[in-house]
């Protein structure tokens, strides 16, 4: 027979948990209500990329509610559940997934934008991806001189045009096509805040017979850590977006931007990137890829790494490739070129 003793200790512990599903609701809510204010404020922008999870973690919340009877709680979660997952769903640019007709058409661009991170000096692995997706051009982010000679000694013959600059901190990046550069530059960000981060924007046009030129711009932003990380970070988004539109002044003309930007597209810093630009951020699965920290399950990863586009092109893929080892995941996308006259004036 069950003691008095325990079954009050049994009813304590009830009226426990109900305590502590009440203060993690009301955390839930204190942490989206606080993400409101991230263009004001470096700590809000914190809690604004994790939009999807509050979003996972409001529903569980309703069933435990109900479960519990704690009518308040799941009123404020079916709130909370619905204002995130609006946010989300009027931000994705939704295209379906491609048919394996459509993946084995010709003359279609596959891009890959990697953020592999700058202490890995071992990239066999990474050469065996490349060579294995087999893609037209790439780009390697945080990429120091270990990460220049992968590419130069087993990725020159099926790779002959390379972009390098590797740094030996986080800010190196290489590049290489399997088609020739029309340009390539490196242009240095004037935007340098107490950090002292000399940032770049990598620059690189590629011909494909029979197209109008691609123009690619990659840019590894600092993450918002700190308020003046925060400040360059938004200001190198501008910063991109200024240069972007000097240089194209026909919308048609073919752009990608790419690269870790360390923001989600829950930011307000990244919806007046597509505001100011016009570019898509299209995508081939029910949501954002997430993309970091890749050492932990996918619940945990925000979507951080991108490739956007404009122009005459098509997304037919997006998905998200291995991590390798690094603390991000590779991103992969394919698109279908029109194949138009290059406009004159389009540098």
């Amino acid at each position: 027979m069950v003691s008095f003793k325990s079954l009050t200790g049994a009813i304590s512990k009830l009226d426990n948990f109900n305590n502590w599903i009440r203060l993690l609701c009301i955390l839930l809510v204190v942490a989206y209500v606080l993400s409101l204010g991230a263009a004001y404020f470096w700590v809000f922008d914190l809690f604004r990329h994790f939009l999807l999870q509050y979003a996972l973690l409001a529903f569980v919340f309703v069933l435990l509610g109900l479960a519990r009877k704690l009518w308040p709680c799941v009123l404020a979660m079916i709130v909370l559940c619905g204002l995130c997952g609006y946010e989300i769903i009027s931000r994705i640019d939704y295209i379906p997934p491609p048919t394996a007709e459509a993946l084995a058409e010709p003359d279609l661009l596959k891009v890959i934008t990697y953020n592999r991170h700058h202490s890995l000096t071992s990239h066999q692995e990474m050469v065996d991806f490349i060579k294995v997706e087999n893609p037209d051009i790439f780009f390697i982010l945080e990429a120091n001189e270990t990460h220049a000679e992968a590419l130069k000694k087993d990725m020159k013959e099926a790779y002959a045009y390379q972009l390098l600059f590797p740094k030996e901190n986080a800010f190196g990046m290489v590049a290489a096509s399997r088609h020739p550069f029309k340009s390539k530059s490196v242009t240095f960000s004037q935007i340098i805040v107490k950090s002292g981060l000399k940032n770049f924007i990598l620059i690189a046009k590629i011909q494909i017979k029979g197209f109008a030129p691609v123009s690619f711009y990659a840019l590894h932003a600092p993450p918002p850590l700190r308020s003046w990380f925060f400040e360059q970070r938004n200001a190198e988004l501008d910063h991109a977006a200024s240069i972007i539109n000097y240089n194209h002044k026909d919308r048609n003309s073919n752009i990608v931007l790419l690269g870790d930007w360390n923001i989600t597209p829950y930011s307000p810093f990244f919806t007046r990137l597509l505001e100011q630009t016009g570019f898509k951020n299209q995508t081939t699965s029910r949501f954002f890829l997430p993309t970091w920290p890749a050492q932990y399950y996918s619940f945990f990863q925000i979507p951080i790494d991108h490739i956007l586009h404009r122009g005459r092109m098509t997304l037919i893929d997006k998905r998200r490739g291995p991590s390798l080892g690094s603390d991000h995941h590779a991103v992969v996308a394919v698109y279908r070129l029109d194949p138009v006259a290059q406009k004159k004036n389009d540098p």
